[in-house]
């Protein structure tokens, strides 16, 4: 059902375009723009169900909270540094794109330091007994 509205709102979203690029250039951007913000609050209603489950889980094995909130981050800044550099792309501003991306990659590979960290403390717990 999710998968139908999105297929719905990017096809009204790319009739718009169409139509309204023919006229000013610069609205077929935000659309593009606005389909994106719709798309991800339409995934995030969808999310909630999904998140409360992980909360879930982490209670259920005492893992700390804070471990949880880094593998958020991650994720976030993947999928806002993914959103940008495609609309730099949408843009015709493929080199900033992919500079934001570059950027994305090594401040995920900041927190994954953090990551493989709390990883490496679990096991050794686990192996100590």
């Amino acid at each position: 059902m999710i998968l139908a509205k999105i297929i719905f709102i990017a096809v009204i979203t790319l009739i718009l375009s169409i139509t309204v690029s023919k006229f000013n250039a610069e609205f077929k951007v935000y659309l593009s723009v606005i389909f994106g913000i719709l798309v991800i609050f339409i995934l995030l209603d969808e999310l909630k169900v999904y998140f409360n489950e992980l909360v879930n889980i982490y209670n259920k094995y005492d893992i700390k909270i804070e471990n949880f909130s880094i593998i958020l981050k991650i994720v976030g800044i993947a999928y806002i540094c993914d959103f940008i550099s495609l609309l730099c792309k949408d843009l015709n501003y493929e080199s900033i794109g992919k500079k934001v991306e570059i950027a994305g990659k090594l401040i995920i590979l900041i927190y994954s330091v953090d990551v493989i960290k709390i990883f490496l403390d679990q096991i050794l717990l686990l192996a100590n007994g």
